[in-house]
């Protein structure tokens, strides 16, 4: 997956917001690099940094649409994205932290 952390932080502040804490963020674009974890792992990461540790002070759920929908594209795949809007979501509100749980829920919104 190719994002860095000055593209999130710009599509976050597109949404109107600003970086609060960076220490869950910098982990999540860490796991990117490695080379063992599927696409879809590295994509649980990075949304469970945005949607669950919110370091954002607005536009949390915006920017993990923006970050997933730029994953499937970079990927060439499918997305449903009322499914993906629905997943995201529940993520945030039942603060969902288990990356096993996440990923199951990105592979089914973009296929």
């Amino acid at each position: 997956m190719k994002i860095g952390k000055e593209e999130i932080l710009r599509i976050n502040k597109g949404f109107g917001g600003n970086l609060r804490s960076d220490s869950s963020l910098d982990y999540a674009l860490d796991k990117l690099g490695n080379k063992k974890l599927g696409n879809y792992k590295k994509l649980a990461y990075l949304l469970r940094s945005i949607l669950v540790d919110h370091p954002f002070s607005d536009g949390n759920k915006r920017t993990a649409a923006y970050v997933s929908l730029s994953f499937a594209h970079e990927f060439k795949k499918g997305v449903d994205r009322d499914l993906l809007v629905h997943h995201i979501t529940s993520i945030a509100k039942n603060n969902i932290q288990d990356i096993r749980k996440i990923e199951w829920r990105l592979k089914n919104a973009i296929k």
